[in-house]
């Protein structure tokens, strides 16, 4: 059977390998830019990394929901996922070993500072204070550096929607953590009696 578009996720799904041979030779390129994308500082993973892609895509590709997304944006997904899991695994790592690594001119390396940025504790602690899917909002800007546009696309959020709660956000997170101030954390609630996250 010839394997196109149509079909190729059925006959995945059917236990069909060469379906899999399809994905790669017509996703591989998608799949290996958004991991190159996180993984830069890693390079060497780049590639094992891509494999465990493909395998999660074989493995769960019964989960795959067509009428939700299309099936590039799923499997950018599950790169994104991916690397990043690698990045959080294999900089710890480096950075314990003390592997040396070319330092810039402030004397840290784009490792650390890329550990420094996703893993802050104090940025965990100042989206903690956002309902979850304006998390998910802020990581998919910040983190995974989606733009707006995919964002809506991803999500079927339109972008003026996006707008106002990522500026709402963004200002509750200014009134929760003042600069060089503590949280305060009851200060929604103080102020007219009533929570801002209607």
């Amino acid at each position: 059977m010839k394997l196109t578009e149509q079909n190729f996720i059925q006959q995945m799904m059917l236990g069909n390998e060469k379906a899999l041979e399809y994905v790669m030779i017509h996703y591989g390129g998608l799949v290996k830019s958004v991991i190159h994308r996180y993984l830069y500082p890693l390079s060497q993973f780049e590639e094992e990394c891509a494999s465990d892609v493909f395998y999660a895509v074989w493995e769960h590709c019964a989960s795959f929901q067509p009428e939700k997304n299309p099936f590039s944006n799923w499997i950018a997904g599950i790169a994104r996922i991916k690397a990043l899991d690698y990045k959080r695994k294999y900089a710890r790592r480096l950075l314990e070993t003390g592997l040396d690594m070319e330092l810039n001119a402030d004397g840290t390396s784009d490792l650390v500072k890329l550990i420094q940025e996703e893993f802050s504790e104090e940025t965990k602690q100042m989206l903690s204070c956002l309902k979850p899917q304006d998390q998910e909002l802020f990581c998919k800007l910040y983190v995974d550096e989606m733009t707006i546009d995919e964002i809506s696309a991803e999500s079927g959020i339109s972008k003026p929607v996006i707008y106002n709660r990522l500026s709402r956000a963004r200002k509750k997170i200014k009134r929760m953590f003042p600069r060089g101030g503590k949280s305060d954390r009851n200060s929604d609630k103080n102020k007219e009696g009533k929570s801002y996250e209607e």
